[in-house]
């Protein structure tokens, strides 16, 4: 029996090769994009679901104390929350602290006194239990005390192969310069007390090195710091414990502990705190959730995700597969005309009905199991390109991973049973005696549903096509709007730190053919370090935020900022190094008018009991990306007292429109830099660069949504390829009589392709209403977002029109070209 339909599924393969082709390209591109969806899918759901632990483990974040009038929940937290909750809750059973602790450059000499040295990014300081929390599995060393002692490093193999080749890296002393906000800056010597498996890739806390947090004296004694916000804190509930318990006792933590931060700092009770109309608060979220529910979270320690793009990539798979089944039953259905005597036959020979629909199904099952194979083989060649494209390294194995095995099954028995249902169902009710007679006819309901599931292919077409556009306009909208200063043009050479003579080197910069202006600072945006909490002189009762930076008398020229009152820093006026330039929203919550009342007035900092008099008020301007609203924001000077790390950065504006000589440029940066900071690693990266960077997950988004809409308009057109030469192989004889009564070509053109046409326009308005709800949606997540506007429509009407009429203007031609003589000469 199995011979018998095998036989009959490539005889009618022969005999329909153009049919057959298309419906095997629709399946299989449908296979191919639920392979490479649910590969995407599968991945991302998968994060940090490798630890032991995970379903026990959760990370504590808090408010957002750092901005006005923002919702957003922070990741990190002061050192001090580790010890409330571990004195407070019982059911935590241990509590770690993870601590980026900014680059160090490591070096190792080896037995023949050759040097290996690196700039290493991904480092981070952890507690001595860290490596029980989490399982990052050891392969050499003891988990237990391999974080215990200060100076003490566990590397992955990665790291431990970078430095000591095939040598046994245990107990080997690594030269580490210490540029971290709580190193001295010298040569410190770290021991390796343990050698990890690589991070893997769904992993939210990534590193290459981890040392003991008991290394920096400075975390030791900060157990009452509640606002030194650079520590993500993970729990590790008992086994008894539910996530209730935990949640329940979090609220009283903040008031009970805080407090003592916010009177040795702000000079303020919690409750004074909270009368300002501000909160604080702890909440806890489950480290498997990190990766897709963080919209609302500013996370520390990686990039995140979107659970709604995962359902939208979900929701393009199965509509794919749609397109794919409604394909094949369209074309099966269509070709009822040859296929109905073929089963009139095999009824008048005994056959019945569920006979004829399990020929039937068996024909779709065997070019589902076709397709599959065919697909898994071009799954396997794009798969590379997709990883680009995508950010991921994604891997197709059926050894090491057998669900896929299990999912290509499951999608091969339901393209089956949609492909072949209808064709099945419709194909063996028929009167034999009638089709025999060829007085069979199927009427106007056989082609309403054909047209009614064309225009369901065209709607989500249009659909996917207007997403992709608007997600681009989006992306292109984030990429120039204006954040309030000059993006362009803007190098950023790091490490400034390493530099003994700033000034000289500045100066050598400046000299650099096309070079405009050097700028000293201790941040460049899209990223800002340092913040705290300020009072407007003799307003003690009330603390603002604000993030801040040091910077040079070349800064506000160099990222080219508009003052709007005052001046900027003079290198004439010493006393400016004790002064302060305010944001226009720093000044209003200050309680102050953006005008020149301004100038003068201080801003007291209750942390090194200091005040700063206000020179000078610049334009907004976001120095985070634009995800985050502009907070208030204060430039202090290079050389004054308020804090930071150590930090530092040359920024080098170059001339615009000169893109032929960046090459140059960045040769001779590297040139100057070999001058005054040696074999240091020169590293440095372009401004706007760095804030495209922050959307780099919405833009691999976008690409895997086009890749997606481009294979369901190809399908989508496949069918309607296929529909259009079988209507004209149906109504030869019609087009030849229309000739010889006086039609023209374009009459001839114009009769088939009109019928299609309004299925494509009446697509278009169903999908509408549909799209502009998804997208409204989406733009929401966004603080700054493009406008919905027609030409988004427009433009993907317009051009699934242009394909369809593309796709099958030939074959129209082709008919309404052909000699009339030569279809009517047996009438």
């Amino acid at each position: 029996m199995i011979k018998y339909h095998v036989l009959l599924f490539l005889r009618n393969m022969r005999r329909q090769k153009l049919f057959s082709a298309i419906n095997l390209l629709g399946l299989t591109a449908g296979i191919v994009s639920t392979l490479l969806i649910y590969l995407y899918v599968q991945h991302e759901l998968s994060y940090d679901r490798f630890h032991a632990n995970a379903d026990r483990v959760y990370r504590i974040n808090q408010t957002f104390i750092w901005g006005e009038n923002d919702d957003h929940l922070f990741s990190s937290t002061g050192p001090g929350v580790a010890y409330a909750l571990d004195a407070e809750i019982p059911e935590v059973e241990q509590v770690t602290r993870v601590h980026p602790t900014g680059n160090f450059l490591v070096s190792y000499t080896d037995t023949k006194h050759e040097a290996h040295a690196f700039d290493e990014s991904k480092i981070l300081a952890v507690d001595s239990n860290f490596l029980s929390v989490f399982t990052f599995p050891l392969v050499k060393g003891n988990a237990a005390t391999a974080l215990t002692l200060a100076r003490s490093v566990v590397l992955t193999e990665e790291a431990a192969r970078r430095y000591f080749g095939d040598e046994d890296p245990m107990g080997k002393l690594l030269e580490v310069k210490d540029t971290s906000p709580q190193g001295d800056g010298g040569l410190q010597t770290y021991q390796v007390t343990g050698v990890v498996k690589d991070v893997p890739s769904n992993s939210y806390i990534d590193f290459d090195m981890l040392v003991s947090m008991n290394t920096f004296e400075s975390i030791t004694k900060a157990n009452w710091n509640w606002i030194w916000t650079t520590f993500e804190t993970f729990v590790l509930l008992d086994k008894h414990a539910s996530p209730e318990a935990l949640t329940a006792k979090l609220p009283i933590l903040p008031r009970k502990y805080a407090e003592t931060t916010l009177r040795r700092t702000m000079n303020q009770s919690f409750d004074d705190y909270t009368k300002s109309g501000r909160s604080w608060e702890l909440f806890a979220q489950p480290l498997t959730s990190i990766r897709l529910y963080s919209d609302n979270i500013y996370n520390r320690l990686n990039t995140v995700s979107s659970i709604v793009i995962l359902y939208v990539l979900s929701g393009v798979e199965i509509f794919i597969v749609l397109l794919s089944c409604i394909n094949f039953m369209n074309l099966s259905t269509a070709q009822y005309t040859r296929r109905i005597k073929e089963s009139s036959l095999r009824k008048i020979l005994g056959s019945n009905r569920l006979q004829l629909a399990v020929h039937f199904f068996a024909e779709a099952l065997m070019f589902c199991v076709l397709a599959a194979g065919v697909g898994l083989a071009v799954a396997q060649l794009v798969l590379p390109l997709f990883n680009v494209l995508t950010g991921n390294d994604l891997r197709l194995n059926l050894f090491t991973d057998p669900q896929i095995l299990m999912i290509l099954g499951a999608l091969i028995l339901i393209m089956s049973a949609l492909s072949g249902s209808y064709p099945a169902i419709f194909l063996s009710r028929f009167s034999p005696v009638e089709a025999m007679k060829g007085t069979l006819r199927t009427g106007k309901q056989g082609k309403v549903l054909r047209n009614g599931l064309v225009m369901f292919q065209f709607a989500i077409s249009m659909v996917l096509i207007v997403c992709t556009v608007v997600v681009f306009q989006q992306l292109h909208f984030l990429a120039n709007k204006d954040v309030g200063f000059n993006r362009e043009n803007l190098v950023v050479v790091k490490r400034g730190e390493w530099i003994k003579d700033r000034k000289t080197f500045a100066h050598a910069l400046k000299n650099i053919p096309h070079v405009e202006e050097v700028a000293w600072s201790t941040s460049v945006p899209p990223r800002l370090y340092d913040g705290d909490q300020f009072q407007a002189e003799g307003h003690t009762d009330k603390t603002s935020s604000l993030n801040y930076v040091k910077a040079d008398e070349q800064y506000v020229s160099a990222l080219k900022l508009q003052l709007v009152v005052g001046r900027n820093f003079s290198k004439d006026i010493p006393a400016d190094k004790e002064r302060v330039i305010l944001n226009e929203n720093a000044v209003k919550a200050f309680g102050w008018n953006v005008d020149e009342s301004v100038l003068g007035k201080k801003i007291f900092y209750p942390g090194i009991e200091k005040t700063y008099e206000v020179v000078g008020v610049v334009k907004d301007f976001h120095y985070w990306a634009l995800a985050a609203p502009v907070q208030p924001m204060g430039i202090f000077h290079m050389e004054g007292s308020a804090y930071s790390g150590q930090q530092q950065f040359a920024v080098v504006r170059v001339e615009a429109g000169q893109a032929d000589v960046w090459s140059d440029v960045i040769a001779s940066l590297e040139k100057e830099w070999r001058v005054f900071a040696g074999d240091a690693p020169f590293q440095y990266e372009f401004v706007d660069q760095a804030f495209a960077e922050a959307f780099k997950g919405q833009e691999q988004f976008a690409r895997a949504l086009t890749i997606f809409a481009a294979m369901a308009i190809l399908i989508a057109c496949f069918g309607l390829l296929g529909m259009i030469i079988f209507t004209l192989e149906q109504r030869t004889k019609e087009i030849g009589i229309r000739k010889v009564v006086g039609a023209s070509v374009w009459n001839i053109w114009v009769l088939v392709v009109r019928e299609y046409t309004v299925l494509i326009v009446v697509s278009v308005l169903v999908a509408t209403p549909l799209c502009i709800y998804l997208l409204t949606k989406w733009l929401e997540t966004f603080q700054y977002r493009v406008p919905l506007t027609p030409w988004a429509f427009i433009l993907a009407a317009g051009s699934m029109l242009a394909t369809s009429i593309l796709i099958t203007g030939y074959h129209v031609l082709k008919a309404a070209l052909m000699n009339p003589v030569a279809v009517l000469k047996d009438e």
